[in-house]
């Protein structure tokens, strides 16, 4: 299971604004306890206009964050499919896995039974806060296989990829899943699509394609 990390200079920015808002604060609550807001209002001081700074300027660093972490995507993979000649219902599929510092680049052929490829992953989606902070929902791309256009089920097995999905659906079979208070939720879901050349994504809640 891989659970990206996006700290840039984007998030860095947006943790130092966070932090000047919350000096501001301090600052503003301070020198109120010390004279008293009604003090301070009368004597015209910036003490309740720093506190306004900071609550803006909070509320726009955590609208930022949380757009960034959930819109946020990863390039899983690089598939290019194509009908074999002369075969009715099958197809080469190529199949590119990209890697990560922990995990090493994959590429593999197939010859896969269908009109259509079929590219599935668990997906462990996080908490929003959670992706708030920089860290993407967790995947796992475990399947590929084919479906066929007139609904007629393939004689085909299923192709597991990275050690199969056994041990991911066993806990959640067996409710070891915890969904409090970092992950939302728990499960498989996949990517359909007719032959071509794609490049797949994870979002935070979804393995999706596009053409390449």
């Amino acid at each position: 299971m891989v659970f990206p990390v996006s700290f840039g200079w984007i998030q860095l920015l947006l943790l130092v604004l966070g932090i000047g808002a919350l000096v501001l604060l301090v600052t503003a609550v301070f020198k109120a306890r010390k004279v008293g807001w009604r003090v301070l209002a009368g004597r015209g001081t910036g003490a309740v206009g720093l506190v306004l700074v900071a609550v803006v300027i909070l509320w726009i660093t955590t609208l930022l964050q949380t757009f960034l972490g959930l819109t946020g995507e990863i390039k899983a993979a690089h598939v290019i499919v194509k009908p074999v000649a002369g075969q009715e219902h099958m197809m080469d599929v190529d199949l590119l896995l990209y890697g990560d510092k922990d995990h090493d680049e994959q590429h593999m052929t197939y010859q896969v039974e269908g009109d259509m490829w079929v590219l599935q992953a668990n997906i462990v989606e996080l908490e929003p806060w959670v992706n708030a902070m920089g860290f993407h929902s967790g995947y796992k791309v475990t399947r590929v296989y084919g479906q066929r256009m007139d609904g007629i089920a393939t004689k085909q097995n299923q192709i597991f990829l990275n050690g199969g999905d056994g041990d991911f659906f066993k806990d959640m079979k067996d409710q070891t899943w915890y969904t409090k208070p970092f992950v939302r939720s728990a499960y498989g879901n996949a990517v359909i699509a007719t032959p071509g050349t794609y490049d797949v994504y994870i979002s935070r809640d979804a393995i999706k394609t596009r053409p390449a």
